[in-house]
């Protein structure tokens, strides 16, 4: 990767002014602090967008992106009073020809300019994005299957800026017709083509010889469909539960409530970053895990400083909230524990009030195709629908369910369809997004032929039967073992819990891997793959958010490229006799509300009684769930 004192050699011993337009700001502020930068000979940082003062005995160095108002922003600095005394471009992605050709014309201060390729962010430390919201639906549009554009151009930027020239592998294609089922193939036939290209127009070293050797770096292109099961599963480890569980901004800004100096109730926006060690330590653990971790080490902070007996000892998490309060001597300390100890506490209060233990039996059966005990689920629905049927359980939870249920079944029938969502009672979006799993090569409804062979996942050792399924892309990378740099691109998206793959087996077995994505991690309340999420990105040709209907022109295409599309739709209209009235803002007594007027689906075994939230479940409480279970609900 390109380092910091590279871009800012030139020009050599001497200071400087760094000046940056807001597209390159954001990408030096995802990779170092400015700290790093003042540290190579730089007098300031300097936006290219403001106004600024003119340092005449100095050159600039111009980190930019190649466009045309970046460009013209920089002829003027030199057209009439001269900003500086000479101009160094580094452009963070290679200019066109037309920008290249004006420099020359315009620009005659201009002393060196530099190709970057590093048009990407840097999320974490095996972890970078290039932010590209609308790429999720573009790349699995009926109608744009061959703009990969963005994605190619960043790949081979990403491996000349790591200085790779990988072996190429890609994702074979489902067997089903769905919008993407060729498009790791395409994307890995055109970025090799792109490779070649590059390593042609720099003949001599294109690539560096790496100090100590090592072998060819590979490269995985997969898409979305290679796993559709992990973006739909509650995931219990810490950052992935936080993130679909709270409010984080952009996975990184979290915005807390805590006691001040005075006493007083407080807000606060804390950054979860490489930069906070608590976060960097326990961001992979399970959530019980990251408590135990968190209470050791701050009762061990108390028995390191005097005045602390084992009386003041914390023994659970409102111990500590207490205990952080009455320690303002110690204000570092008290605000690293305190933004952690509020995430754990208000995942924690999001798991226990919607009964996420139950849900997450019922997706982990799913996804795994086995119960705990190693069985065939035989009582899936059974399980389900009083869940369906709970008022407080959130729609998104809901929905969720139902897309895992349908995948497992590899579709169901269309009646046992109707009675679950009526039983689910959501709403037309919520139906849509169930609907638009058909581009990803998911079978909704359940036809009389031979069934194909199902993937299922034999249990394993986990220590936690609420988190049983693994990722297949921890067993794709897990197969590779090797040394040497792995680098993994996922058109549509990846989420938290394959990066806590990537680093686990980065871990394991000493292996660099580095995983390159269009868009920020998938959580499943946001838009996406579950079209879950409160907003939906505005796109003018596809979308498949929930409240999305295409026009009349796109709903003839999808109907003449997808036969069953015009099958599935008729699931938009409600069963017969309406959906129940049901308010989520406004709770109705569930005496008021004829659920019982649904009998279970089909699907259910024989003799399965008819689902009432007046009645108990045949399945006794997680509470009182006993013998062949090793931790299924967190308990502190």
């Amino acid at each position: 990767m390109v380092a910091i004192h590279e871009i800012l050699k030139k020009p050599p011993g001497a200071w400087k002014v760094v000046v940056v337009d807001e597209h390159s700001n954001k990408i030096l502020e995802s990779a170092c602090k400015i700290f790093d930068i003042l540290e190579e000979k730089v007098t300031l940082v300097e936006n290219l967008e403001k106004p600024r003062q003119a340092y005449q005995s100095l050159d600039a160095v111009y980190i930019i992106a190649p466009t045309q108002d970046s460009i013209s922003r920089v002829i003027e600095d030199y057209s009439k009073n001269k900003l500086y005394a000479g101009a160094h471009l580094c452009f963070v992605s290679p200019p066109d020809e037309h920008i290249i050709s004006r420099l020359k014309q315009s620009l005659p201060n201009m002393k060196s300019r530099k190709d970057l390729y590093i048009d990407f962010h840097a999320k974490e430390a095996h972890v970078y994005s290039f932010e590209s919201p609308l790429s999720f639906f573009r790349l699995f549009s009926p109608q744009e299957q061959d703009n990969f554009e963005p994605e190619l151009r960043i790949l081979a930027k990403l491996c000349v800026s790591l200085g790779e020239n990988p072996l190429i592998r890609y994702q074979r294609g489902l067997e089903a017709d769905h919008p993407a089922k060729a498009l790791s193939f395409k994307l890995a036939m055109l970025l090799q083509s792109e490779l070649d290209q590059y390593v042609k127009l720099n003949p001599v070293n294109p690539f560096p010889v790496h100090d100590p050797p090592r072998p060819r770096a590979i490269l995985f292109i997969l898409d979305r469909t290679i796993d559709m099961y992990t973006p739909l599963l509650h995931e219990f480890t810490y950052q992935a539960m936080a993130n679909d569980l709270l409010p984080i901004d952009n996975g990184q800004k979290y915005t807390y409530n805590y006691i001040g100096d005075d006493g007083e109730p407080a807000t606060k926006d804390a950054i979860l970053d490489e930069s906070d060690n608590i976060w960097v330590d326990i961001r992979h653990r399970h959530m019980k895990d990251c408590i135990d971790k968190l209470m050791k080490d701050f009762n061990s902070f108390l028995g390191e400083h005097a005045g602390f007996t084992d009386k003041d000892k914390a023994a659970n998490l409102n111990e500590m909230k207490r205990m952080l309060a009455t320690l303002p001597q110690f204000q570092n300390m008290k605000e690293k524990f305190s933004v952690h100890l509020n995430i754990a506490q208000e995942c924690m209060s999001v798991f226990e009030k919607e009964r996420l233990d139950e849900i997450a039996n019922v997706e982990q059966n799913c996804s795994t195709g086995y119960t705990p005990d190693g069985q065939h689920p035989k009582t899936l629905v059974e399980d389900m629908v009083p869940l369906l049927d709970n008022p407080v359980v959130s729609l998104s939870t809901k929905v969720r369910m139902l897309m895992l249920y349908i995948m497992y079944k590899n579709g169901i029938l269309e009646e046992d369809r109707r009675k679950l969502l009526a039983h689910a009672r959501i709403s037309h979006k919520e139906n849509d997004a169930i609907n638009n799993l058909i581009y990803f090569g998911v079978k909704l409804i359940r036809v009389p032929i031979k069934k194909p062979k199902k993937y299922r996942q034999k249990p394993g050792d986990d220590h936690y039967e609420i988190s049983r399924y693994v990722p297949k892309l921890s067993l794709i990378l897990a197969s590779e073992n090797r040394a040497g740099r792995i680098i993994v691109f996922i058109a549509g998206g990846v989420t938290y819990s394959e990066l806590r793959s990537v680093y686990e087996l980065s871990a394991k077995h000493s292996m660099d891997v580095v995983n390159l994505s269009s868009i920020p991690p998938h959580t499943p309340n946001r838009p996406g793959v579950s079209g879950g999420g409160n907003t939906a990105y505005n796109h003018s040709s596809y979308n498949t958010s929930p409240g999305y209907r295409p026009p009349p022109q796109q709903q003839q295409h999808h109907q003449q490229h997808h036969p069953q599309y015009q099958q599935h739709q008729q699931y938009q209209q409600p069963p017969q006799g309406g959906y129940v009235q049901y308010s989520r803002q406004s709770p109705q007594n569930p005496q008021n509300v004829a659920y019982q007027n649904y009998p279970p689906p089909n699907s259910a075994p024989a003799g399965s009684q008819q689902f009432s939230p007046n009645r108990p479940s045949s399945n006794p409480p997680s509470s009182e769930r006993t013998n062949k279970q090793k931790h299924n609900i967190f308990k502190f």
